[in-house]
């Protein structure tokens, strides 16, 4: 009757839960005046928003309050800091609403790429149509700190994850990856982190049905270097370098020199190569015995690592001083993500092996960074990405030269390579154990 029921809210966000992770539920319509609207498998009701703030890192902030807290520039005011590792700075907020309803029919794989004209908005507005019934807006910062809308060039970049990625549902990513029940809805502090004890979480991993591993477990098994652009933090090296001093797993080389990103700039593929498959065997070994849990004797539950989950305090600095650089200057839209600013800082996965040819077809020496790639009359790039499956082998490890999709699909069957083609990314409710 128009007025706010926290529990009719409350079962409506769960049953749009159990819609969006593909779990039994009975309800067809929404509770409250969204009775009247269906409950369409797979997709979002029409005024569904997400609004997600992207705070600074700060390791003293951890949701103390006081006069005297660490997190924070003192005034000698009652002050508060968020929990967990959020500094009281936000560098951007992002925003997206769903203002239509859509179908299979609107999102099915096209035979040609829609031409960007159809997502743009109004220029200096801050905000455009994904295509897929869903406004994007966002905030970002301006040169001097104050957040300012961002262009349409800017946003352009959330196309990306938002209208050109087959692995979200709806053009959303956050249901699916919610922890189950009332842990999913807490503050941005799933490991309910202590700046007292940066070395443990209260954060769970859980079970990939189909891989049979915990998820970040899964990562580190698949994704060489732990990190999007392959390059190593140096927690997770020296979590690495521990693990290989205490194994008996047989490299061909030092743990030194397989987590050397700094010497890789400079290799051969024939040298290079051997020690990232190396590293790969290092990686899945450490996965495979879980060595990224530990035990809480509080609770007797296994937990993340918080020496592997979050970021040294040079990281933290060097990722804040990076980002500095590209909010003075104002090139988002080139991209937000920077390596360093010491003359040689751009990592080894953009530089050559001294088999990468540039546009022109010329070999690019090694160690050199690779500007440019060959492409086609239609503008597009021809190298191959290099992400692959590999070879297969059954669920003991051992090698297999044929199998059904059933069984690929199942996950009765892994693959040496980088690629997953029937990963799930909906989260299970099943907290893994060593």
């Amino acid at each position: 009757n128009g007025e706010v029921n926290i529990d009719i809210y409350k079962q409506n966000l769960s049953i749009l839960e159990k819609n969006i992770k593909n779990q039994p539920c009975k309800q067809t319509h929404y509770l409250g005046d969204a009775s009247d609207v269906a409950v369409k498998k797979g997709f979002y009701p029409v005024g569904t928003e997400f609004a997600h703030p992207l705070h600074y890192v700060d390791l003293n902030a951890d949701g103390e309050t006081g006069v005297d807290i660490d997190g924070v520039v003192a005034n000698n005011n009652y002050q508060y800091e968020f929990p967990g590792t959020r500094s009281k700075r936000v560098k951007e907020i992002r925003y997206m609403y769903k203002w239509k309803e859509v179908g299979l029919e609107d999102i099915e794989e096209k035979d040609d790429e829609d031409d960007f004209g159809t997502y743009i908005g109004i220029e200096g507005q801050g905000w455009i149509d994904n295509g897929g019934g869903w406004i994007i807006a966002a905030y970002i910062e301006n040169r001097h700190g104050q957040l300012r809308p961002q262009t349409t060039e800017e946003l352009a970049q959330c196309l990306g994850c938002h209208a050109k990625v087959g692995n979200t549902v709806d053009a959303i990513w956050s249901f699916q990856r919610k922890l189950p029940e009332m842990e999913g809805w807490a503050e941005m502090n799933y490991g309910h982190y202590s700046s007292k004890n940066p070395n443990k979480t209260k954060l769970h991993d859980y079970q990939n049905e189909r891989a049979q591993m915990g998820e970040l477990g899964y990562f580190y098994h698949t994704v060489i270097g732990a990190e999007l652009f392959g390059v190593m933090k140096a927690e997770v090296r020296n979590e690495l370098m521990k693990f290989a001093e205490k194994s008996n797993i047989d490299l061909p080389f030092t743990a030194t020199a397989i987590l050397d990103d700094e010497a890789l700039k400079w290799l051969p593929k024939e040298e290079r190569e051997p020690r990232l498959l190396a590293r790969q065997a290092l990686m899945r070994e450490y996965s495979k015995n879980m060595e990224y849990m530990q035990y809480c004797n509080e609770d007797g539950n296994y937990y993340i690592k918080g020496d592997i989950f979050y970021p040294l305090p040079e990281t933290m600095k060097a990722n804040i001083q990076g980002y500095r650089k590209i909010v003075l200057d104002q090139s988002f839209n080139l991209g937000k993500d920077v390596f360093g600013s010491a003359e040689d800082h751009v990592p080894f996965t953009f530089r050559s092996d001294g088999t990468v040819v540039d546009e022109n077809g010329a070999i690019i020496p090694v160690g050199n960074v690779i500007y440019s790639r060959p492409y086609d009359e239609e503008g597009e790039g021809t190298t191959l990405t290099g992400i692959v499956e590999g070879n297969a082998f059954d669920i003991n490890g051992n090698p297999i030269s044929s199998y059904s999709e059933e069984d690929e699909i199942s996950g009765k069957i892994r693959f040496s390579g980088t690629l997953d083609r029937y990963y799930n990314p909906i989260l299970s409710g099943k907290v893994i154990r060593k």
